[in-house]
């Protein structure tokens, strides 16, 4: 093993090889078997590697390994010059952000720009990829981007597609530049061309995106979109959307402008929403998402809010309209303040307020407008008697003052409400086992109480009347842990001023999951017709059963079953599907189904969806790594449309 050193313009130049020749004469240095040589932030290793003192070239053979900082390349053989940091490779392969880069003559340029003639661009790892991006010369700016004459995706050496010419990206960061349009045509939009954009990072707290859709059947449309995040100060997005809408032959001016903001200022926490469309079916045709399909409003709102050393205050101002109706209304202003509990000889005391301006414009386009206002006065102490009975005591004083529209009295209130209740838990154990069940446990806390209300302005007569309910909680104690079996509780109150005192008896189950499954059954009883209620239900179940995701909910007596499974069918194929539907109806609300193949480093979606009377279907194959770079539905209806 021999190692020299050489002094040239005070940069170091390291050589290592198992055997080294130097010619003095053409002052060359020859190094052989696992040759090395490094200057400054770049080193190269090789089988052979010839290095030339007078005019600082570095000629490697026999593959070689180049690294520059962190980037690296690979090849048969190159010419290097290290003063200039340019040089020429053979046969190169390097990886750049999500793939891989070959090409059959490689230019290094000053600076960190590379020329590449006759190369392609892979995500496969495979020595042969089963897909590529050709393209006969190339442009690459490390760490800004590359610029692709004549490129051709082949899959299996198949030509698939072809462009002109491609710009793309090199930077892992945010950074300006276009983004990648989509082709195609639908029955519905015909021939389209859709986010034509440019996307413009202005700082670090913001970015813009330039947008327009070239839609045949429905025309040209603009679209704004601004993020901004301000670290604990502000932030928010907002989107604006425009187009002239071709239709039978007449021109409609259609928009969008949807957004948020929340900001905090002076301690005042503000947020704000909005949603404003031009027309009612605005959703159904430029929705992407089927679940906006069925919508029918728009909906607006603002908030501020601070807390103080007394307590809160908060205020809304909304604004809700009805599509198909016309109808709109609007809180202007809703505002809500709250005083911080405080306890005075034991008895917690809590106070609130509000005030309200609603707005209502009917579908002809009447105006009604109302205000109330609200105070309540809150006393509660609760009491323990000798450790096992518990005393809850609550006095309210509720006072209200409402005008309607065109009223100019005040319409006032002023309630006295109060109620008073003992409970106690009686803890049930059981002296015996069964099987592996270690014990059994029964809690039963049983509640009595009364509540007396009067109003203390209006001749409403006195209400008074006794309540009772029963709690019981089960549950079992088994390998010294407990768990929880079930919870029964029964409620119900009695007025004797009523010619039927005893309200009907309200019976409600909650069962806890158990092999995954849980459920809740609710019900009255009605002492008079001695008759049950209708059963309200809810039972859900999810499990993973062969590496198979399943799930169901059904509600009674709405009858409405969701159901979902998914998994993988081969080690290639995984799927998903999902309905919802109503018995009582007999039909299905709403199903998708969606397949998904995994093609090495491209993947396959195929999908169907729908809900109500609208359905789709889409397909796509895209680049897993990438999956900017697709083949959608819509690009092969552009050359085979289905109509």
């Amino acid at each position: 093993m021999f190692i020299i050193f050489a002094q040239i313009d005070t940069n170091k130049v390291f050589f290592k090889g198992k055997e080294l020749i130097y010619i003095s004469d053409s002052a060359k240095v020859i190094l052989y078997d696992s040759a090395y040589v490094k200057r400054g932030n770049v080193q190269l290793y090789a089988d052979t590697i010839e290095y030339s003192l007078n005019s600082k070239t570095i000629r490697a053979k026999s593959r070689f390994l180049l690294i520059i900082d962190t980037s690296k390349i690979t090849g048969d053989s190159l010419i290097y010059f290290l003063d200039g940091q340019d040089g020429i490779a053979f046969h190169t392969r390097n990886f750049v952000q999500k793939g891989w880069l070959n090409s059959n003559k490689l230019y290094k340029l000053k600076g960190d720009t590379l020329y590449i003639k006759d190369g392609f661009f892979t995500t496969c790892d495979l020595n042969i990829p089963h897909s590529a991006f050709y393209g006969t010369e190339m442009l690459a700016i490390r760490g800004d981007m590359a610029l692709v004459k004549n490129v051709v995706l082949k899959i299996r050496d198949i030509p698939i597609l072809y462009s002109p010419f491609w710009i793309f990206p090199l930077k892992e960061e945010r950074s300006s530049g276009f983004l990648t349009p989509s082709f195609g045509f639908n029955s519905i939009d015909g021939k389209y061309i859709r986010n034509i954009a440019f996307y413009w990072v202005i700082n670090n707290y913001a970015d813009m995106s330039f947008y327009m859709d070239i839609v045949e059947r429905q025309g040209i449309r603009f679209g704004i979109n601004t993020v901004y995040n301000v670290y604990k100060k502000f932030n928010g997005n907002i989107n604006f959307n425009f187009s002239n809408d071709f239709v039978f032959r007449a021109v409609r001016r259609r928009y969008s402008l949807e957004g948020n903001h929340n900001q905090e200022v002076y301690r005042f926490r503000t947020a704000s929403r909005y949603f404003i469309v031009s027309d009612q079916s605005y959703f159904q045709d430029y929705a992407e998402n089927k679940d906006q399909w069925l919508k029918t409003e728009t909906y607006s709102y603002f908030q501020i809010s601070r807390n103080f050393f007394f307590g809160g205050f908060s205020s809304n101002f909304d604004y809700t309209k009805n599509l198909i109706t016309g109808q709109a209304s609007s809180n202007l202003p809703n505002i809500i303040l709250t005083i911080n509990s405080f306890s005075f000889l034991g008895i917690l005391i809590t106070q609130s307020s509000s005030f309200n301006q609603s707005i209502l414009i009917d579908s002809l386009n009447n105006r009604y407008t109302s205000q109330s206002f609200a105070y309540n006065l809150s006393l509660t102490r609760p009491i323990n008697i000798l450790q096992n009975l518990k005393l809850s005591n609550s006095l309210s004083l509720p006072f209200s003052a409402k005008r309607a529209h065109n009223d100019s009295i005040w319409k006032k209130s002023l309630n006295m409400n109060y109620s008073s209740s003992i409970s106690t838990t009686i803890y049930g154990r059981s002296v015996f086992s069964i099987w592996k069940i270690e014990r059994f446990y029964h809690d039963i806390t049983p509640s009595i109480g009364i509540n007396y209300s009067r109003s203390l302005f209006d001749t409403i007569p006195v209400s008074f009347s006794y309540s009772y309910s029963i709690l019981n909680q089960f549950s079992i104690k088994f390998q010294n842990r407990k768990y929880s079996v079930g919870t029964l509780s029964f409620s119900g109150s009695y007025n004797p001023s009523f010619d039927l005192p005893f309200s009907p008896l309200s019976i409600s189950l909650i069962l806890p999951r158990f092999l995954n499954i849980s459920a809740s059954f609710s019900t009255t009883y009605n002492y008079y017709t001695k008759n049950f209620s209708e059963i309200l239900g809810n039972f859900s179940y999810s499990q993973t059963i062969f590496g198979y995701s399943i799930s169901a909910s059904l509600s009674t007596p709405q009858n409405i079953l969701n159901f979902s499974i998914s998994g993988k069918l081969t080690n290639k194929w995984s799927f998903s599907y999902s309905f919802s539907r109503d018995f009582n109806l007999g039909i299905v609300q709403g199903q998708s189904i969606s397949l998904s193949r995994d093609l090495h480093e491209w993947k396959a979606d195929i999908s169907y969806s729908s809900i109500g009377i609208f359905s789709s279907y889409d397909f796509k194959i895209y680049l897993t790594a990438i999956p900017e770079i697709r083949l959608t539905r819509g690009l092969f209806n552009l050359f085979f449309p289905l109509r």
